[in-house]
């Protein structure tokens, strides 16, 4: 088992691992960890066996400490098929000697949560456990079913209030006015603004038009009243963004967008994710935010971040 730093001349091989994992997803696109590249100090991690690619970790140093990845939602261990229970443990071993021998004394994790995962991938957190880890953080999600799970009766029935009013959903290719929107009613409820820019927003749909989609709710008068930009990793569509404006929100503009979105993608996907509700690490839960996610049917899914002490 041996542990490599990725360098650029692995890209393709980082980039079909991942297309080819069992829970791999567009976040982990080398093109997409790398727009933002001048933000963060790059640690990732190759794991071969014989010859041959065994796992993946994305990941970033700050300071003495490797996060995996500073810039994603979420990063823990990539793999195929191949790995077992064993090799995982023998994994994080040669991981972690790996960052040692670099000076590095913390580990924090952030395991990939389950809905993103093809098939069945949980050997690190079996190995976290065996490796002394601490639960840093937990962020509870929610996440709406869509094989078998539809929109309760009263979120469908402002679906279709709002249809009637003239209320018109369809995808566009920039997100320069979604943006506004967004960070608009960002500014006023919370005094922040969006992650990302409107440019970077355009790079990364033009990067990847098949997993990153953007879409308006307009009135009849063609006004923007909500939209969203979504993210189609894996078994999973995410709304990296979700907003709907005063206007909007008088008028059912949400309860139309989740019906058109789950309508949507029901076909490709099993899980219409909203993000998390939390703040301070997951200390302090926003309930209202999390209860309006529950109302349309979406339960809660855990994001784990883990310590280890090396």
């Amino acid at each position: 088992m041996i542990a490599a730093a990725y360098s650029a001349k692995d890209r393709k091989r980082w980039d079909t691992f991942v297309r080819n994992s069992r829970n791999g997803t567009l976040l982990f696109d080398r093109a997409y960890m790398e727009y933002h590249a001048e933000r963060f100090v790059d640690a990732s991690l190759i794991i071969d066996e014989a010859d041959a690619t065994l796992a993946l970790l994305p990941a970033s140093r700050h300071g003495n400490t490797i996060r995996s990845h500073g810039g994603l939602t979420y990063g823990g261990f990539i793999t195929d098929g191949r790995m077992r229970v064993e090799k995982m443990l023998r994994t994080f071993d040669a991981a972690l000697a790996f960052y040692a021998s670099a000076g590095i004394t913390r580990l924090e994790y952030k395991a990939i949560p389950h809905i993103y995962h093809r098939a069945p991938a949980e050997e690190d957190a079996y190995a976290l456990f065996r490796r002394g880890a601490q639960l840093l953080k937990r962020e509870p999600s929610a996440a709406l079913h869509l094989i078998d799970t539809g929109l309760p009766g009263k979120k469908r029935n402002g679906a279709a209030r709002a249809a009637q009013l003239g209320l018109r959903f369809e995808q566009v290719s920039t997100a320069d006015v979604l943006m506004t929107l967004i960070n608009m009613n960002l500014q006023l409820r919370h005094g922040v603004s969006a992650v990302h820019s409107a440019a970077e927003m355009n790079r990364l749909r033009a990067a990847f038009p098949r997993s990153i989609e953007i879409f308006h709710v307009s009135d009849g008068d063609g006004h923007l009243v909500g939209g969203a930009i979504v993210y189609v990793a894996g078994t999973v569509a995410h709304t990296q963004y979700l907003v709907a404006s005063e206007a909007g929100r008088a008028s059912r503009a949400m309860d139309f967008l989740i019906h058109a979105l789950a309508t949507r993608y029901r076909e490709r996907c099993h899980w219409l994710e909203f993000g998390i509700s939390t703040e301070a690490g997951g200390q302090v839960l926003n309930e209202g935010l999390m209860s309006q996610k529950e109302e349309f049917g979406a339960r809660c899914v855990c994001y784990d971040t883990y310590l280890i002490d090396l």
